[in-house]
């Protein structure tokens, strides 16, 4: 499953990085013939693929009858805590387990189902901190913000804050998993150690009850590659703890949790307010295991969103009829085909064939295309002849120049550098010239990194004050992005709202500066004048963000001011 980005902001600090869905390409590439390698020897179309004992009728009906207990069992929980009920359809579900060929488990569709209709809810059966390093300090158990390190004084090394300190109370959340972490006798006890932090996701699978482990159990879980060094490896081999044998039974169960974590869990994330009211976004990674099951295609048919509470609300994109399958997207919608065929066989393990795949053009939007090398070939297009293989040759739609699969990945690579390691830092007037000026000189305007260039303008281009003419630069941003998300027919997808939100506002901002240019009378406490075309992107927004908990702040009072509801 995909890990986003984030950054933070302040009128949007859950929103910024939800205009790109997935980690940002980078350089940090594996070697061509590492490429070759991995497609060869990924050809299956699932990261669900699992054994024919595993796929048996009778282990998918027990499988699917543990499922729907803890599900039914965290909904009663979730009602009792906040007194109504939980929303999350009538009747029997719109979705039963099956078995795919090429894809092994997936979800599939009961009945038909609508564009915007709930599909699921689900919750996360493990939740806790990603692997990776944080900017903030916070309490390991309720994520608050931390002014100053403060450790646990049961000597687990997590930070903690006071109220969830092992010893402040015995119905403290973080109490079990510190008693646990205890029993591993702990070296330095009084130094923070982050690498227990990292791990700790994996840890809380020691508290799941016998069938929630026999559910995760039941996952797919892919081993690491020889060159990664997962969260446990790291505890090992530091020697944080006196009393965790390298080949004892708790070693083998960590290993096990995070081999299905890797290959299953989200990136989620959960919003927290320091001292000083500033917003923090805590990204979290949180195994949901229905979630999980639905199977991957570069054009899926359903959007997911996290609520306030981090469920996972998942919803139809486009119809999908009785029969079909529940499709998810595991990469980056608007990476090339070559860089999520990489992200795919690298992390997810198998090789996609879908359409999109399969369409040197992408639908014709060119997302991976490079420019012609050819001076006298200004509108030449250069594609992979075979997109699924690695090794393709490249060929010009114009001029018929062939370029070899070494100096197309080598150009790729110095466009990665220019724009994502350089160019996306800088501040957005920066930004603007560099794809007005520059950018354009060597790089198609549908090319994935001049994408991610725009998309890196329309987050930072937001507030008043703004000029003009960066304004309107993001308002063509947004069309030329909306556009592409329509070529790919990717439905009312989540990107969509958010690209939706970002152009209403603008045109509201630009339509208030016309009005005071032209010395105009208006009503101080008195909305922007919209019209009814303008209306519809944010009808389209509320729809879309409504239920997520990172929704932008100032959508509900759009809705309401606009009276769209």
């Amino acid at each position: 499953m995909m890990e986003q980005t984030s950054e933070n902001g302040n009128e949007m600090a859950q929103v910024g990085a939800l205009l790109s869905e997935g980690k940002p390409i980078t350089s940090d590439q594996p070697s061509t013939h590492q490429l070759s390698e991995a497609t060869e020897n990924n050809s299956s179309s699932s990261s669900n693929s699992i054994t024919s004992s595993s796929s048996s009728p009778e282990r998918i009906a027990t499988f699917k009858r543990l499922l729907l207990t803890f599900l039914a069992e965290n909904e009663q929980q979730q009602q009792q805590e906040d007194g109504a009920r939980v929303e999350s359809g009538e009747g029997e579900p719109p979705w039963d387990i099956g078995v795919f060929e090429g894809y092994g488990r997936g979800l599939v569709a009961t009945r038909d189902i609508a564009v915007h209709d709930l599909v699921f809810v689900d919750r996360p059966i493990l939740l806790g901190p990603r692997v990776n390093n944080y900017e903030v300090i916070f309490c390991a158990s309720c994520y608050r913000i931390l002014k100053r390190l403060q450790l646990c004084s049961g000597g687990c090394r997590l930070p903690i804050c006071a109220r969830c300190d092992y010893a402040t109370s015995p119905s403290s959340a973080h109490r079990a998993e510190c008693e646990l972490i205890q029993g591993w006798q702990p070296k330095d006890a009084g130094r923070y150690a982050k690498h227990i932090l990292y791990a700790l996701t994996s840890i809380r699978g020691f508290l799941l009850s016998e069938r929630d482990r026999s559910i995760v159990l039941q996952m797919e879980g892919h081993p690491p590659r020889k060159e990664m060094t997962t969260e446990i490896e790291q505890l090992l081999k530091a020697g944080y703890f006196g009393n965790l044998p390298a080949d004892g039974t708790d070693v083998r169960y960590l290993r096990q949790l995070v081999d299905v974590l890797n290959t299953n869990a989200f990136e989620t994330s959960r919003v927290v307010v320091d001292e000083d009211n500033n917003d923090h976004e805590i990204i979290l990674r949180g195994l949901y295991v229905l979630g999980a099951m639905m199977n991957h295609c570069c054009r899926p048919n359903v959007r997911y969103v996290f609520d306030d509470q981090l469920r996972m609300r998942v919803y139809a994109s486009r119809p999908i009829r009785a029969g079909d399958q529940i499709l998810n997207n595991y990469s980056n919608i608007l990476w090339g085909t070559q860089h999520r065929i990489i992200h795919l066989c690298f992390s997810k393990h198998f090789l996609c064939i879908c359409e999109r795949c399969k369409d040197p053009t992408e639908f014709g939007t060119y997302l991976g295309a490079l420019k012609c090398v050819r001076e006298r070939c200004d509108e030449g297009r250069l594609l992979p002849v075979n997109p699924l293989k690695i090794s393709s040759i490249w060929r010009c739609n114009r001029c018929d120049l062939k370029l070899d699969n070494i100096k197309a990945s080598k150009i790729q690579e110095i466009a990665s550098r220019m724009v994502l390691n350089n160019a996306i830092k800088r501040d957005s007037a920066h930004i603007i010239a560099y794809l007005s000026e520059h950018l354009v000189r060597f790089l198609l305007p549908t090319n994935q990194f001049t994408v991610e260039l725009k998309l890196q303008a329309i987050k930072k281009i937001r507030g008043e004050g703004r000029h003009p003419d960066e304004l309107r630069a993001k308002e063509r941003y947004c069309l030329e992005i909306l556009d592409l998300l329509e070529r790919l027919r990717y439905g009312e997808c989540f990107i969509k709202g958010v690209l939706c939100y970002e152009l209403f506002v603008t045109r509201v901002t630009l339509a208030a500066l016309q009005k005071q240019q032209q010395q105009q009378q208006m009503n101080a406490n008195g909305p922007a004048w919209m019209d009814e075309a303008n209306l519809e992107w944010l009808r389209t927004a509320w729809q879309i963000l409504r239920p997520s908990g990172n929704r932008p702040r100032d959508l509900h009072k759009l809705v309401v001011t606009y009276e769209i509801e």
